[in-house]
């Protein structure tokens, strides 16, 4: 039941709302914050530079004098094409750049990626540690757990033939209640515990 390996690019529905946080101290975060595709930067350098530009454009229209600071802290208020897990307000885009890269040449697809990050395993901080427990981990996709637990002792040769007794008989609910202790399962995904 593995899902067939691909190529995808995840960064190409990736967007991120940007802001700074002297802006929202000042309650104008929205005067100059906007969304930015993420797929118009092949780098982290290349957004950091765009981010850098963009701050000192907001400084020279509007600038925040009165709270004697400069937009130069970036704060993302808001995300989208990337787990939850992943983001935080002060992301660092290195490490965010690093993870779109590996997401793109590691074979699963976005729909996977994301199920194991919403797990909560590993965050951009242990990237490595993110892909190879993927890699060991990944049981295929199931439409719930008993056909799970089927394919498993299948897989480990624990069956022959499910229409010959004693597997007529299995409990496959409890089977699969059981191997749960030792599994997870995200939108349909099932990953062994490392």
């Amino acid at each position: 039941k593995k899902i067939i390996m691909t190529k995808t690019d995840i960064k190409e529905d990736a967007r991120i709302f940007l802001t700074d946080y002297a802006s929202y101290n000042n309650g104008s975060q929205f005067e100059f914050g906007h969304w930015v595709e993420l797929e118009k930067f092949d780098t982290a350098d290349e957004l950091y530079k765009y981010i850098k530009n963009h701050f000192a454009e907001a400084d020279k229209k509007s600038p925040l004098d009165e709270y004697g600071s400069e937009r130069e802290e970036i704060m993302i208020t808001d995300f989208e094409g990337f787990p939850n897990e992943i983001y935080s307000e002060s992301m660092n885009f290195n490490h965010l750049y690093e993870y779109f890269e590996r997401a793109e040449d590691c074979g699963y697809s976005k729909e996977i990626i994301k199920a194991y990050a919403s797990l909560g395993v590993y965050g951009l901080d242990n990237i490595d540690q993110f892909f190879q427990s993927l890699e060991e981990s990944y049981c295929g996709e199931f439409s719930n757990d008993v056909e799970f637990a089927d394919d498993y002792c299948e897989m480990h040769r624990l069956t022959k033939d499910h229409e010959v007794f004693p597997y007529t008989h299995i409990d496959w609910d409890r089977v699969a209640n059981e191997l749960m202790f030792s599994h997870d399962e995200a939108e349909g995904h099932y990953f062994r515990q490392l």
